[in-house]
C-alpha cells in the first residue's frame, strides 16, 4: 500500500471559493493536518480525521503528515489561502 500527501489551500474566503481540485482532494483524503481554524473551515465526513496544531508549528505538522503518508494514509496538509504563499508547501518540501 502506498500513501499520498496533498497540500490544499482553502482559497481566499468563503467555502464556495475553494477550487474544484481542492474540494476533490478534501473528499479523497483520510487525514488532515493544519492550523485548527483552517481545519474548522472543512466539512469532513465520518472516517476523515483532523490533526490540528498551533499556527507556529508548520515544520512539526509537515513532518507528522509525511510520516503518516509514508505509512500508507492519504493525507492532506491544509493551509489558508494559497498553500504556496502561506508556507505549508515550503514546509512540506
Amino acid at each position: 500500500m502506498s500513501g499520498r500527501l496533498v497540500i490544499i489551500g482553502t482559497g481566499p474566503g468563503k467555502p464556495a471559493q475553494t477550487t474544484p481540485e481542492a474540494r476533490a482532494a478534501i473528499a479523497a483524503a483520510s487525514d488532515f493536518f493544519g492550523y485548527g481554524p483552517y481545519l474548522d473551515r472543512l466539512e469532513l465526513n465520518d472516517g476523515q480525521t483532523r490533526h490540528a496544531s498551533d499556527n507556529r508549528e508548520e515544520l512539526a505538522r509537515a513532518k507528522a503528515a509525511l510520516t503518516m503518508a509514508a505509512q500508507g494514509r492519504h493525507v492532506a496538509v491544509v493551509s489558508g489561502g494559497d498553500a504556496g504563499v502561506f508556507a505549508m508547501a515550503a514546509a512540506v518540501c
